[in-house]
C-alpha cells in the first residue's frame, strides 16, 4: 500500500512537472520577448547557458554553487563601480572562462580602478562566510564546496597579474609587481597546463609591456602634439596663399582659389613625401626595445612627419573651392590638440597616488588575502575528508 502510494505521488508530481514544462514553453517566446527590452538580457541568457554547461560536465550541485559565487563577484564591482559613478555593462558568463563586466568609461585613476577591482574579492568573501557555520552545523557537503571554490576563486584573482582583479589592486601601488605576478601565473601554468592560465598570461604580459613602454608612448604623443601644431600653422598659411580676394557684384570680397599655387604646394608636399619615404628606408630594422629606444623614437618621429605630409596632400588634392569649407577643416583638426593633451595627463598622472592611499591599499589587499588564504586551507581540509569518506 505505501508502495502505491509512493508510485502515485510520484506520478502527480512527474504530471505537475510537465505541466510547468509546457506552461513555460507556451510563454518562451513572450519572456525571450521580455528579455530584449531589459538592459540585464545578455546576463541572464548568458547565466542560465554557463550554469546548463557546467550542470552537464559537473551536475547541477557544482554549477549552481559556481554561478552563485560568481555572481556575486561580479554584482561586487558593479556596485563599487556604482558607487564611483562610472557606467558598466552587466555581467557576462561564459562557460570555462568565467564572467566580466565591461567598464563603459575608464577611472579617473588608479585608485578608482583598485577599488572597483576589490570590490569582486571582497563580494566573493562575503558570498561564502554563511556556509562556514551551516557546515559546521550539518557537515553537507555542499556548503563544505562553497567554502573551497569560493576561497579559490576569489584568490586566484587576487593574483597580482592584470586583468586578474589583483593586478588592478597592485597597480595603484606599483605597476613594476606585475611582472612578479606574470612569473606566480607562469609557475602555475607549468605546475598545473591551462588555457584559462595562457589567457591570463597574455593579457598580463600586453598589460605589463604596454605600461613599461608608457615613457616611450608618451615621448611619441608629444612629439605628434607638437607636430599637428605645426601642420595647422602650415594649413593657414597655405589656405592664406591658395585664394585671391575679388570683389563681387555686390561689392563684397569674394575668396577664390588659385589653381597655380595649389599645384606648386601639392608638388612641394609630394616631394616631401618622397624625401621621407626614402629616409625610412634606409632606416628600417628592427631595433631592441629599451637598448635603442632613441633610433626607434627617431624613426618614429619620421614616420609621424609622413603622416602629415599625407594630410597636406590629402587636403591639396581633394579640397574644396569653398574658402569657409576649409576654414572648418582646420577648425575641426584643432579639437584634436585637446584630446592630446588630456592623453597625456592621464599617462603622467594615471598611476600617482598619496601614500596614505598605497598604504591603504597595501593593508586592504593583503588582510583579504590572508583571509581568503584561511578559508582555502580550511575549504581543502573539508575537500580532503568528504573524499576520504
Amino acid at each position: 500500500m505505501p508502495q502505491q502510494q509512493t508510485k502515485k505521488n510520484s506520478g502527480r508530481f512527474r504530471a505537475a512537472l510537465a505541466t510547468i514544462g509546457l506552461l513555460i514553453l507556451t510563454k518562451l517566446k513572450w519572456v525571450i520577448g521580455l528579455l530584449k527590452f531589459t538592459k540585464f538580457a545578455s546576463m541572464f541568457i548568458s547565466l542560465a547557458i554557463s550554469l546548463g554547461t557546467y550542470a552537464v560536465f559537473f551536475g547541477w550541485k557544482f554549477a549552481a554553487v559556481l554561478l552563485y559565487l560568481m555572481f556575486v563577484h561580479e554584482m561586487g564591482h558593479l556596485v563599487a563601480a556604482k558607487q564611483k559613478g562610472i557606467a558598466t555593462s552587466p555581467a557576462i558568463f561564459i562557460p570555462f572562462l568565467g564572467a566580466a563586466i565591461a567598464m563603459k568609461e575608464r577611472p579617473k585613476n588608479a585608485a578608482d580602478e583598485a577599488y572597483l577591482a576589490y570590490g569582486g574579492p571582497l563580494a566573493g568573501l562575503l558570498s561564502f562566510l554563511p556556509a562556514v557555520p551551516l557546515y559546521a552545523w550539518t557537515h553537507d557537503s555542499v556548503w563544505g564546496l562553497m567554502i573551497y571554490l569560493g576561497a579559490l576563486l576569489n584568490l586566484f584573482n587576487l593574483l597580482p597579474v592584470s586583468p586578474l582583479d589583483g593586478g588592478r589592486i597592485v597597480g595603484v601601488l606599483s605597476t613594476k609587481i606585475w611582472f612578479l605576478g606574470l612569473l606566480a601565473v607562469a609557475a602555475l601554468l607549468f605546475w598545473q597546463p591551462s588555457a584559462i592560465l595562457i589567457l591570463i598570461l597574455l593579457f598580463g604580459f600586453f598589460t605589463w609591456w604596454n605600461r613599461a613602454r608608457e615613457n616611450f608612448q608618451a615621448e611619441q604623443i608629444r612629439y605628434m602634439q607638437q607636430r599637428h601644431r605645426n601642420y595647422l600653422g602650415e594649413l593657414r598659411q597655405m589656405l592664406e596663399e591658395l585664394f585671391f580676394m575679388r570683389i563681387d557684384e555686390g561689392g563684397m570680397p569674394d575668396p577664390v582659389l588659385n589653381s597655380d599655387v595649389r599645384f606648386f604646394h601639392l608638388r612641394q608636399v609630394r616631394m616631401k613625401i618622397g624625401e621621407l619615404k626614402e629616409e625610412l628606408k634606409e632606416r628600417s630594422g628592427f631595433l631592441i626595445p629599451f637598448l635603442q629606444d632613441e633610433k626607434k623614437l627617431k624613426r618614429k618621429r619620421l614616420e609621424i612627419d609622413l603622416e602629415y605630409e599625407r594630410k597636406k596632400e590629402a587636403f591639396l588634392d581633394g579640397m574644396s573651392t569653398e574658402y569657409d569649407d576649409l576654414k572648418a577643416k582646420i577648425a575641426e583638426a584643432e579639437a584634436a590638440i585637446p584630446r592630446m593633451e588630456k592623453e597625456l595627463e592621464r599617462m603622467k598622472t594615471y598611476y600617482q597616488a598619496p601614500a596614505s592611499t598605497k598604504w591603504k591599499v597595501l593593508v586592504l589587499y593583503l588582510a583579504l588575502a590572508a583571509v581568503l588564504s584561511f578559508f582555502f586551507f580550511y575549504g581543502e581540509r573539508i575537500a580532503s575528508a568528504v573524499l576520504m569518506m
